[in-house]
């Protein structure tokens, strides 16, 4: 595969799948939410699923949004340092920055995975709305992933560790 082919192909996965389900269950932490406040405010009886769609959907918006930021350059990094240095060394610091990042990603790809496969051997189920949290805890190496990739894609392109706000 080239790359022009490879950068199309992680800008659907990025762009659109991840971001999708990001804000997808970002929008679905806050509804649940809301409508637990009205629930409990105006018609006097709570949801007892709310409080768990909203932490389990903020567990997957955390995980995959962290990655597509990371890919976009959205977290913060301090450069002070690393913008006085002459490009070909900017280049090589870049790459090792990308190069912990992907181990970063790799590991808490590894944990995760053996996390949510020990929860589906042990079939715990969440407390209200009887699920396996093994399907909770697969966003953790679903994230972990996502990060992996794009560092990997950051090493190939030598891009900057962070296009957003660099320095503090």
């Amino acid at each position: 595969m080239n790359r022009s082919a490879m950068k199309v192909a992680l800008d659907v996965l990025f762009e659109r799948l991840a971001v999708f389900v990001a804000a997808g269950t970002l929008f679905a932490a806050l509804t649940v939410m809301a409508a637990q406040v009205v629930c409990r405010y105006f018609l006097g009886d709570s949801l007892v699923w709310s409080e768990e769609v909203a932490r389990y959907a903020l567990v997957w918006s955390s995980m995959i949004g962290a990655a597509v930021a990371y890919r976009q350059g959205g977290h913060v990094a301090i450069t002070n340092l690393v913008e006085r240095l002459p490009p070909m060394l900017r280049t090589i610091v870049a790459r090792i920055v990308h190069l912990l990042i992907l181990a970063f990603g790799c590991l808490v790809a590894w944990t995760g995975w053996a996390l949510a496969a020990r929860n589906f051997a042990r079939h715990q189920l969440s407390a209200a709305l009887q699920i396996d949290i093994a399907w909770v805890n697969l966003a953790i190496p679903a994230g972990g992933l996502l990060i992996a990739i794009a560092a990997v894609e950051a090493i190939i392109t030598a891009t900057k560790p962070s296009a957003g706000v660099t320095t503090l």
